[in-house]
């Protein structure tokens, strides 16, 4: 579990993911090595993950779409959304209620992406009934891992 100063250290990294070890400790009244060491914890447990993100209104060539994915049965949803999580191009996926078993957020080429992508690797992956596409037109307060 995080404590309270472990939070305060990931408030400081959320506002300026920049920021040093050092600065953080002097803001915070503790020692550097305090602050290098939870990070440390923080991110070997599994809380944390410091990454680069990118804005996808400003890349031209890439559009992100979300896809409903339903499956051919429950039990297999979370080896279906594992092996759909590995792909890629796939920011996320979530198990969800309602309509769709799964939502897929993948960031594809702009021309022919979302085509090669569906009957490319997701086709591959057994227990998928259907998909429904959806093309984000415009995102707010939404980063891309530009690793995918």
């Amino acid at each position: 579990m995080m404590d309270d100063m472990d939070q305060k250290i990931v408030a400081a990294l959320i506002a300026d993911g920049r920021a040093g070890n050092n600065t953080i400790a002097r803001e915070l009244g503790i020692s550097e090595g305090t602050v290098r060491n939870r990070i440390r914890k923080l991110i070997d447990s599994g809380y944390l993950w410091v990454s680069a993100w990118i804005n996808p209104e400003m890349v031209e060539d890439h559009q992100l779409f979300m896809l409903g994915v339903k499956v051919s049965a429950s039990k297999d949803l979370t080896k279906i959304a594992t092996a759909i999580s590995e792909l890629k191009e796939v920011q996320s996926v979530c198990i969800t209620t309602g309509r769709y078993d799964l939502l897929v957020e993948a960031w594809l080429p702009s021309k022919h992406g979302l085509i090669q992508f569906i009957d490319g690797p997701m086709i591959e992956i057994d227990g998928i009934v259907s998909t429904e596409s959806f093309l984000a037109m415009k995102t707010f307060k939404k980063w891309l891992d530009p690793g995918q």
